[in-house]
């Protein structure tokens, strides 16, 4: 019996120890209103949080890409939404690396060349953009045509256009505007030797070798830049024989001791450019008519004469080429003929003195004694001439009279002082006939 008391005094014992605890329990969670309510400890109207909170292990990470950047040329820096993020490495790469799949722009620049800029989408792959940016060379276009615009082309002045085009075409190669840099520098240093090569056909003692020198060289400049361009490298080979005759031509030169060898071996290399320039473009009739002269001096009149009619031919304008013709009949003995190609020259300039005194002297050997007439005529139109006094004297030298032998010996020496240059006609042949004038005097 004692037993069972005992059993239930324990149980009751454990019953109001459990309802203690669960009253405290409560107590720590709720309050109590005046009326013994509990109270919700929380916000009104807003239940307890059940986030948890979050933790680094297993937490995702932001998906990120690496983006390349390629560049030509290299060396260019990069811009990422307007930022700098570097500079492109010597093969012309970049990467830059954890970007969020956001959309960017990029821009690449460098110093000479036109910024480009593009834009793109960073997505799941890691993408290469790739740029090759155009160089700038507005401002150095500018700068040209200013320096052909005041007219310095070459040197030794600086700047000058074709320093300028030479420093482009080192840094950027043929580019379309470099290549219009080119043409017209090209033809601009080409402009003035037409005109000179002209006048070394129609008035050869108004043009001096410094001139033909400084043409010269604007003709090989021009063709550094436009080397295909024949008629200029015609033009420059004219030049050369030009100046190849003008060596043989200078004071001094023929009749001292082996000036006359020289001069052959000047008219030598002189035909050579000729027939070179002739080459390049076979309708250059200055080179030509120039062949023509030397043919005949040298005595060649059937080949001269094929020349020279082509030439006439090809400038019906030009006095010099009917003159030449004139010459070449006369030197083959076809004095009408020769009369008739000086005339038309008179026709085409009547103020020419060469074919005013090929005409009296053609006229004379005709027979027509009053052909003298017209060798002074010519003299009266130029009196720094020596070609009216070689003719006269020729005329002279043929008499037997030793009056008219006097003048004849004093008229060639004259054509022999005013032909220091052997401009009009080799000075060999006024040398020659003095020495006979004057042996026959003896």
């Amino acid at each position: 019996m004692s037993d069972k008391r005992s059993f239930i005094a324990t149980s009751v014992s454990f019953l109001l120890t459990l309802v203690l605890v669960t009253v405290v329990c409560v107590n720590a969670g709720y309050g109590q209103d005046p009326s013994g309510r509990p109270t919700d400890p929380s916000p009104k109207g807003k239940k307890p949080s059940t986030k948890k909170t979050p933790t680094s292990k297993g937490e995702p990470q932001p998906f990120t890409v690496t983006l390349t950047v390629l560049s030509d040329p290299p060396a260019s820096e990069v811009f990422l939404n307007g930022q700098s993020r570097g500079v492109t490495n010597d093969e012309g790469r970049i990467q830059i690396e954890k970007l969020p799949l956001l959309r960017y722009s990029v821009e690449v620049r460098k110093d000479g060349f036109r910024p480009l800029l593009k834009g793109f989408q960073a997505g799941t792959d890691s993408p290469t953009l790739v740029f090759k940016l155009d160089p700038d060379i507005d401002r150095y276009v500018k700068d040209f045509d200013q320096l052909v615009a005041a007219g310095k082309l070459a040197g030794p002045e600086t700047p000058n256009a074709l320093e300028l085009v030479g420093t482009l075409a080192k840094q950027f190669g043929d580019r379309p505007e470099l290549l219009r840099m080119r043409g017209v520098l090209a033809a601009k240093l080409a402009e003035p030797a037409m005109p000179v090569i002209n006048r070394t056909v129609t008035e050869p003692r108004g043009v001096g070798r410094a001139e033909v020198v400084q043409v010269l060289d604007g003709l090989m400049n021009s063709i550094t830049l436009k080397g295909d361009d024949k008629r200029i490298q015609a033009e420059a080979a004219y030049l050369r024989g030009v100046l190849s005759l003008q060596q043989g031509q200078s004071p001094g030169d023929v009749g001292q001791g082996g000036g006359e060898a020289q001069a052959k071996n000047s008219g030598s290399n002189a035909r050579a450019e000729f027939e070179s320039a002739l080459k390049f473009d076979e309708a250059f009739t200055p080179a030509r008519y120039q062949l023509g002269l030397l043919l005949l001096n040298e005595g060649n009149v059937a080949g001269a004469e094929a020349e020279l009619v082509r030439v006439s031919q090809a400038e019906p304008r030009w006095a010099s080429a009917q003159t030449a013709l004139g010459s070449v009949y006369y030197g083959g003995g076809k004095f009408k003929e020769a009369i008739e190609a000086y005339r038309r020259a008179i026709a085409i300039d009547s103020k020419s003195t060469p074919a005013y005194a090929g005409l009296g002297l053609a006229r004379w050997a005709k027979g027509e004694k009053d052909g003298v007439k017209d060798i002074e005529r010519a003299g009266q139109l130029d009196p720094s001439s020596a070609l009216p006094h070689l003719n006269l004297g020729i005329v002279l030298s043929q008499s037997k009279s030793k009056k008219d032998l006097t003048r004849a010996e004093e008229e060639l020496k004259k054509a022999i002082q005013q032909n220091g240059n052997n401009l009009e006609f080799p000075n060999r042949i006024a040398e020659l006939l003095l020495a006979d004038v004057q042996k026959r005097k003896k």
